[in-house]
């Protein structure tokens, strides 16, 4: 069998199942809190990424040479929308800021930069065969930054615990462990990806990517449900022990004035 053709339907299937996600998880909960929006956006740019990769690996885009040739950033994204799922659900949003001011500049940079690229391209002001060249140097771009937010990411997961140990009467955090873990390994694929884009002379895009993608639709199916199961148990831990808190004061109350 070809691997290609496992590796287009792996990455339609990891889309289609992150998608999915998306509209069960908004359909499951009554109320949405941001935890879960940002855990939500984190796989749905998760899914855009596999889904555009499917759709250039196809062949399925347009003939007008601008759209053809661009590739939206969403991978920009996909980091900073899991840190920011990280701060709310540590309850943090008032104390540390999320970056997504400073990843949304970094997103429209890209797009802006990437558009402005291509019409000159098209133009005939730069050379057609710059367009992977470009592609290459604005991953590697890309891939510092979501570094810099990932070990961010490490930091707050393995710091504040410590720092606070009473989140760990509500939650282990062996899965955010195990996230991070995950992670880094994604991480070492990207590289390794971005190295043979640029400096390699056999192996290029898309198949320098593939162990990538693969990594990546792993990533969907495991940390979409995990997280979201997590905060639920999470949230509900946090509810239950405020109510017997309440109760055991009013108990102590009732008590009080029984004595009295």
């Amino acid at each position: 069998m070809d691997f290609s053709i496992v590796m287009n339907f792996l990455l339609i299937a990891g889309a289609i199942h992150g998608f999915i996600f998306n509209i069960a998880t908004f359909l499951y909960r009554r109320q949405i809190e941001k935890p879960v929006v940002f855990l939500n956006l984190f796989v749905f740019f998760l899914s855009m990424n596999n889904l555009q990769s499917w759709l250039m690996a196809k062949g399925y885009t347009s003939q007008i040479f601008l759209l053809e040739n661009f590739v939206f950033p969403w991978y920009v994204m996909i980091v900073p929308m899991f840190y920011a799922f990280l701060i709310h659900y540590f309850g943090l949003e008032k104390q540390r800021t999320s970056l997504l001011t400073l990843s949304i500049v970094v997103f429209s940079t890209e797009f802006a930069l990437q558009t402005a690229f291509l019409h000159g391209v098209g133009l005939g002001m730069f050379d057609p065969g710059m367009i992977p060249t470009y592609n290459a140097i604005e991953d590697a771009i890309t891939l510092v930054y979501s570094l810099f937010v990932f070990v961010k990411v490490v930091l707050l997961a393995f710091r504040y615990p410590k720092q606070h140990p009473e989140i760990l009467v509500f939650d282990d955090l062996v899965w955010i462990k195990r996230f991070i873990a995950w992670g880094g390994f994604i991480f070492m694929l990207w590289g390794v990806a971005v190295a043979l884009n640029i400096f390699s002379t056999h192996i290029k895009a898309p198949y320098s990517y593939y162990p990538l993608r693969i990594a990546s639709s792993i990533l969907i199916y495991w940390t979409g449900y995990q997280a979201f199961f997590r905060y639920t148990v999470h949230k509900d831990q946090i509810i239950l022990r405020r109510r017997a808190q309440d109760a055991k004061k009013e108990g102590l109350d009732d008590l009080r004035e029984t004595i009295t």
